[in-house]
């Protein structure tokens, strides 16, 4: 029997070439009890989204399908959602789920409860991977942590600083998106197209005092990158960076950047070098290039954004983690910088 979950909460799916995927999202949806589920299909190949519609075509009025002829982006698309989601006037939460995830009834519930009890108005939980055989299911994503390099990463630990949900598994109030949009003119900047929207979103998030929560309890299973291919490569490289660089410059107060400026220098000396000696030159001649051709806009942007913002400076700092990085991934960068060194040959 499904859970008796409030009729204010609307879910939002982007597709993207994963039917099969999507279509096993909205059926864990459906079995926690959401009425109204959205699903954007962004320019997959007809044979994908014929085999999304075919499979999520009932319950009929609980699901609907949209159709877009091109790819808008995890930004736009969500945007798209969101605004169709706010024109039900139930609607009092969106909840902002991957494509490539399954929902557990338990966590959402919890989740939903613990966002009305404290009136938060963005909420995450924890985001396992899928369980392998024999194994436990291991920690996926806690939220968003920002680190003192000013890039962000999936949270791995509770003892991180949290800034916010990530876009993987996300609720955000009906006052929380309205507001923002009206002060911003959008809630997901649509210049990023997709990596790092989620992070700029919880930056502007807590430079406007909206009240942020976290519920440690497993609220999703996420395969991960799956519209990717699952795999870090030039588009995720490109994307992740330059929109880093616009978040950061469009959102971070002025203070922030100075300080962290050494760490940020050490941070992008490192990507340089990294992906250089991979043979990456193209990709990253074209991100730091682009995020540089970008900046009128973004410093436009960043006179609305700072110019409404409700916290000081040393208030938001207490949301910047600690350590440089993400352990995990710097250990595999310091790793992929040996391994390379030790291949080259000697003179």
């Amino acid at each position: 029997m499904e859970p008796a979950l409030p009729d204010d909460v609307v879910a939002a799916v982007i597709n993207y070439n994963t039917a099969e995927l999507t279509a096993e999202c909205v059926r864990s949806l459906l079995d926690t009890g959401v009425q109204r589920i959205l699903v954007l299909d962004n320019g997959s190949a007809n044979a994908d989204f014929e085999r999304l519609r075919s499979q999520t075509s009932q319950p009929q009025g609980r699901v609907r399908v949209i159709r877009s002829e091109e790819n808008l982006g995890f930004a736009p698309g969500s945007n798209f959602l969101i605004e169709e989601a706010l024109r039900d006037t139930r609607c009092r939460h969106v909840l902002l789920v991957n494509s490539d995830a399954v929902v557990d009834a338990k966590g959402l519930e919890a989740c939903l409860q613990a966002m009305r009890d404290s009136r938060h108005d963005l909420m995450g939980g924890r985001m396992l991977k899928p369980p392998i055989e024999g194994q436990a299911p291991s920690v996926d994503s806690l939220g968003i942590t920002l680190y003192k390099c000013l890039l962000a990463s999936n949270r791995q630990s509770t003892a991180d600083a949290y800034l916010g949900p990530t876009g993987g598994f996300a609720i955000y109030s009906r006052a929380f998106l309205e507001e923002v949009k009206q002060l911003h003119g959008h809630v997901f900047d649509p210049a990023f197209f997709c990596y790092a929207e989620d992070t700029d979103l919880c930056v502007r998030a807590r430079l406007l005092r909206f009240s942020v929560g976290y519920c440690d309890q497993a609220v999703a299973y996420h395969a991960g990158q799956a519209s990717t291919s699952g795999e870090y490569n030039d588009f995720i490289l490109y994307h992740g960076i330059r929109n880093s660089i616009w978040m950061a410059a469009k959102s971070l107060p002025l203070s922030i950047l100075l300080t962290h400026l050494p760490w940020v220098v050490l941070l992008h000396g490192g990507i340089v070098l990294r992906h250089a000696l991979q043979g990456r030159w193209r990709t990253l001649w074209r991100l730091y290039r682009d995020a540089l051709c970008g900046m009128p806009r973004v410093l436009r942007d960043r006179r609305v954004v700072q110019g409404s913002r409700r916290i000081s400076a040393e208030e938001f700092r207490s949301h910047i983690d600690r350590q440089f990085y993400e352990r995990r991934f710097l250990h595999g960068a310091i790793g992929d910088l040996f391994r390379h060194s030790r291949r080259a040959p000697r003179v």
